[in-house]
């Protein structure tokens, strides 16, 4: 859609997103360099700008700011033209698609760290430690590799270890989504944050 004065208007709305909207490749490009580095965003950063920094130049010193100037769409470049054709919805656009991008990167990553924290919540939060024959009940932070500790039925298994005695059924649901309970015994392995459903197990950290 195209009109009188046109390009003027796609300036005032170009001109936030380029200048504003761009500012973190901006900022991070200026960084790198002072380190003499480059990275994405310096590509996007110059990219841009020199769309941005030539659609101006067009504007107000070449011919793209004529009121009946019409931009026409052609897959190759006319040297001849080079003063009437501007680029603010390439600099707009790039930068656009790229902030989407890292919005929704960010809200995985989010999605993604609540899953992680859920499932942590998920687990024992005191165990039953055997220390010289009695059982101790401590944080499960405080348990170390080799230490035994006892999982009665209904209650959770506080780390991945070994099944040493006693045999049952975990139920895994809450992990695997397997409905079914799994028999263990001495010698299996077990995963933190299943259910013990049976027997009583101790369990080698």
């Amino acid at each position: 859609l195209q009109f009188d004065n046109w390009q003027w208007l796609s300036l005032t709305l170009a001109a936030p997103v380029v200048v504003w909207g761009g500012w973190p490749f901006h900022r991070a490009t200026w960084t790198n360099l002072r380190h003499g580095a480059a990275t994405m965003d310096t590509l996007v950063s110059i990219g841009t700008l020199a769309a941005f920094g030539w659609s101006l130049w067009a504007l107000f010193l070449g011919d793209a700011g004529m009121p009946h100037m019409r931009h026409g769409f052609d897959l190759t470049v006319d040297p001849d033209q080079g003063t009437s054709t501007i680029y603010l919805e390439v600099a707009a656009g790039v930068i656009g698609f790229l902030l989407l991008g890292r919005y929704l990167e960010a809200r995985s990553k989010r999605s993604a760290g609540a899953a992680l924290r859920a499932l942590l919540e998920l687990g024992a939060k005191d165990v039953g430690v055997l220390r010289d024959g009695r059982e101790v009940r401590v944080p499960v932070g405080s348990l170390r590799v080799g230490d035994r500790f006892v999982v009665r039925p209904g209650e959770k298994v506080a780390t991945d270890g070994t099944v040493a005695e006693g045999a049952s059924a975990l139920d895994a649901s809450m992990l695997t989504g397997e409905s079914l309970p799994v028999d263990v015994g001495p010698g299996d392995a077990v995963t933190g944050a299943t259910v013990n459903v049976s027997g009583r197990l101790v369990v080698e950290a």
